[in-house]
């Protein structure tokens, strides 16, 4: 008589064989990040990004699905672009910093606003139902009957 496989040595077999049909991600990604800079030209160009995949799609460069591809683009294009926002704007105010300064290095200082418009700033509405919800912690008698 044969002796009874047990299931995880099936259960491993299997996990083998499909593994060996699955394609895998990193595969997707280096497909992505060799036609990279193609996809940033045509967006700049101003083609739509189901566009650019289509045509992509069509001629082999990429085999994979849309949902993948935008996940792509997002993570290595849009993302990419915002993580180097916030240096170049520290620069641009390094940048804006020196050039406010007058030749003796001193900074440029606004001139100080009059007080008549600092009140008026600062002023809360006189009239109570004209700014929203005004919460009065007294209540006013004449309201209450």
């Amino acid at each position: 008589m044969a002796k009874a496989r047990s299931y995880t040595d099936e259960l491993a077999e299997w996990v083998k064989k499909r593994d060996k049909t699955r394609t895998r991600q990193d595969k997707n990604v280096v497909a992505f990040l060799a036609v990279r800079d193609d996809v940033k030209e045509a967006i700049a160009a101003g083609y739509a990004i189901k566009t650019i995949w289509e045509h992509m799609h069509e001629q082999g460069k990429i085999a994979y699905r849309y949902e993948t591809f935008l996940k792509h683009v997002k993570r290595h294009i849009k993302e990419a672009k915002t993580d180097k926002q916030p240096v170049l704007a520290a620069k641009n105010e390094a940048d804006a910093s020196a050039t406010n300064k007058q030749p003796d290095n001193k900074p440029v200082t606004a001139a100080p606003k009059a007080k008549g418009s600092e009140s008026k700033e600062n002023e809360k509405p006189q009239l109570p139902g004209t700014g929203g919800f005004n919460y009065q912690a007294k209540p006013n008698k004449e309201d209450l009957i």
